[in-house]
């Protein structure tokens, strides 16, 4: 090859490689954030199932999600102009968590969020149903805490089972605080005995205050709701959907199916929000990013707690959506809206 060819090959050759050292920058070289974006719109009509419920309407109820993923440098550049996309350190969001306990929280969490969302439409269709307790677990720990780890299934205390809050409660409340205690439990499928000390004695019997006896864990408890009558027993199955702010949503959704009529009233009706056993919606994260996504999906509703509401109405403002924004504080009003048509945004 002549002087001239081999040069022309460099300057061929040189650019490319440099061009391709920056895609490989750009989108393989790991960062110490995590972004978030606008995530899956999904019916939750399928993911909700009664042995004998009212059949479908033609309007829909759809959970909103964000979208977190692990960001390369791409995504970080594009956070500069992307209204869409936010950047959380990761060591912020995950703690001293691992990804798989991480993982485990929103699994439980969202667990719990379906057993209330269940036991919030028995009470608001008057259907009678009996609870039994299946676990209880632990969802959130302090940093640089010893001892529990999210995902922990606890068993027992002192050898006498603890498979509720209340019965949790009741054993502590006959210790004393600083008493090192062994906590039998179940970690990734295998028994274990911790001996962890209790922090203070829980003053409240139903297991309310057990995160302040416990010195900031936090613990979800797994139920099984089942009515008297057979027909209606519900299950919700969400795939790896995570966390706890489908609950609004699968609530509505389970209460259409216990009773008779369309209570989406034909429209596309989209949400969020936290829901309590006795039917309270709480706020959640990350609103603007599922108003973004909700507007893409076509939803005519958004269905948002009364907390978000003013982020939400903001976000769908600079959108220039026609999506109407409706804040919801309970189960009941929703439902009371959607019956009478008279939702309001």
């Amino acid at each position: 090859m002549s002087n001239t060819s081999k040069s022309m090959a460099g300057g061929i050759i040189r650019p490319a490689l440099a061009a391709a050292m920056v895609m490989i920058v750009l989108l393989y070289i790991p960062t110490p954030y995590a972004a978030y974006e606008p995530g899956i719109v999904e019916p939750v009509t399928p993911m909700v199932k009664v042995v004998a419920g009212d059949p479908p309407g033609k309007g829909v109820f759809m959970l909103t999600t964000v979208k977190m993923t692990y960001a390369n440098y791409w995504a970080v550049l594009r956070s500069v102009w992307d209204d869409d996309l936010e950047l959380l350190k990761k060591k912020d969001l995950l703690g001293d968590k691992s990804q798989s306990e991480y993982a485990a929280r929103l699994l439980y969490i969202m667990q719990n969020s379906q057993s209330n969302a269940i036991e919030a439409a028995y009470k608001e269709a008057k259907i009678p149903y009996e609870v039994a307790a299946k676990e209880l677990v632990v969802t959130d720990v302090p940093p640089h805490q010893e001892g529990f780890r999210p995902g922990d299934s606890i068993k027992a205390v002192q050898g006498k089972k603890a498979s509720t809050a209340r019965s949790l409660a009741v054993l502590l409340r006959e210790q004393a605080p600083g008493d090192e205690l062994d906590w039998t439990i179940i970690r990734q499928g295998k028994e274990l005995t911790l001996k962890i000390p209790l922090k203070a004695l829980p003053q409240d019997e139903t297991g309310k205050d057990l995160p302040q006896a416990l010195g900031g864990i936090v613990l979800a408890e797994i139920r099984d709701l089942a009515p008297r009558q057979d027909q209606f027993k519900v299950s919700i199955a969400a795939g790896d959907i995570g966390g706890p702010s489908a609950g609004l949503m699968f609530a509505l959704q389970t209460f259409d199916a216990l009773t008779e009529g369309d209570l989406t009233n034909g429209l596309r009706i989209a949400g969020t929000g936290t829901i309590s056993s006795d039917g309270k919606v709480g706020a959640i994260g990350g609103v603007a990013f599922k108003v973004t996504a909700a507007h893409r999906s076509g939803a005519e509703l958004f269905l948002v707690p009364p907390g978000n509401a003013q982020e939400a109405r903001a976000k769908a403002k600079a959108l220039g959506t026609p999506m109407r924004i409706v804040p919801i504080a309970t189960l009941h009003d929703a439902v009371v809206m959607l019956q009478n048509g008279s939702l309001t945004g």
